[in-house]
């Protein structure tokens, strides 16, 4: 029953106006700083490391922004999945199109990096119609959601690939096709063949991919860092860069460095855009101690 509710709530979301989808993202954002629940607790816990510097009073406030640009990122997914011709009017490609077909003339394939910041769901809009998109993906914890977002990325031309062997096989075979590899490279992996090291991310060890790298080094595939960044009026702007050569060093510490830096450069303009509430400063040694505890 709960689940066919909220299933049913997803498809009436869909159909609200972008303004109302943002209104409910301010209030959602704010409850759940009030609340000071796990999601708040985390932002906090990972602010403090990542911008030690801050004052209490700044640290709150980022806080709270943090929490309503994750809460309209989250309004906005089932519009997103579900109503995907809406979203064009939405976003600003800034040359992110001719800049794709660009690095694709290489021949090479591409390895489009999509930090979780802005909404990463806007992405794929930004992508050429004519261009095909491979992802990694991982279910969502909430199994009756998986259909929905099945259904939404493959209209939105994505073809999804299960973290397993096979999976990563599919990724090399896109770039070998000359086609688009679609990576979330602040995640942390949990999947076989998708191994990590520790490198720093905002000064601390952290649990870094090493698949990205290994994909971009194996078919000398150029790698473009992109997101879409959230205005004042809430639509988004896509903002991109070329990721320095030693994002695809074969050396892995080397290029896990480099990828976090590259993250870092991504959130600088707009910390709070940045999905703070993901647990990425999980211990990765003795010597570490836990800040969710």
């Amino acid at each position: 029953m709960r689940e066919r509710l909220i299933t049913s709530l997803f498809y009436v979301v869909a159909k609200l106006p972008w303004s109302a989808l943002s209104g409910l993202g301010v209030i959602v954002g704010h409850a759940m700083y009030l609340s000071n629940g796990r999601e708040a607790k985390n932002v906090q816990a990972n602010l403090k490391i990542a911008y030690p510097d801050l004052s209490v009073q700044d640290c709150k406030k980022m806080t709270k922004q943090a929490l309503v640009h994750s809460a309209k990122t989250f309004m906005e997914m089932p519009k997103i999945w579900l109503s995907p011709s809406t979203i064009a009017s939405r976003v600003n490609p800034n040359g992110l199109p001719e800049k794709i077909y660009q690095l694709l003339s290489q021949g090479q394939g591409l390895v489009l990096a999509m930090p979780h910041h802005g909404n990463w769901e806007m992405v794929s809009s930004g992508v050429p119609q004519d261009v095909a998109i491979t992802a990694l993906y991982r279910p969502p914890r909430q199994a009756f959601i998986e259909p929905l977002m099945q259904k939404g990325r493959e209209i939105g031309r994505i073809a999804m690939v299960a973290t397993d062997r096979a999976g990563i096989k599919a990724l090399y075979d896109t770039l070998k096709a000359n086609d688009v590899v679609a990576i979330l490279p602040d995640q942390v992996p949990r999947a076989a063949g998708a191994a990590a090291v520790s490198a720093p991310f905002f000064g601390r060890e952290s649990s870094t991919m090493v698949l990205m790298s290994r994909l971009a080094a194996k078919h000398n595939s150029p790698v473009l860092f992109c997101w879409a960044e959230r205005q004042a009026d809430n639509r988004y702007v896509m903002r991109y860069f070329d990721a320095a050569a030693e994002v695809s060093d074969k050396d892995a510490q080397v290029a896990a460095v480099a990828l976090n830096q590259a993250v870092e450069r991504v959130i600088a303009d707009q910390p709070a855009q940045y999905q703070w509430a993901y647990r990425r400063y999980t211990p990765v040694n003795d010597q570490q101690t836990n800040p969710y505890a």
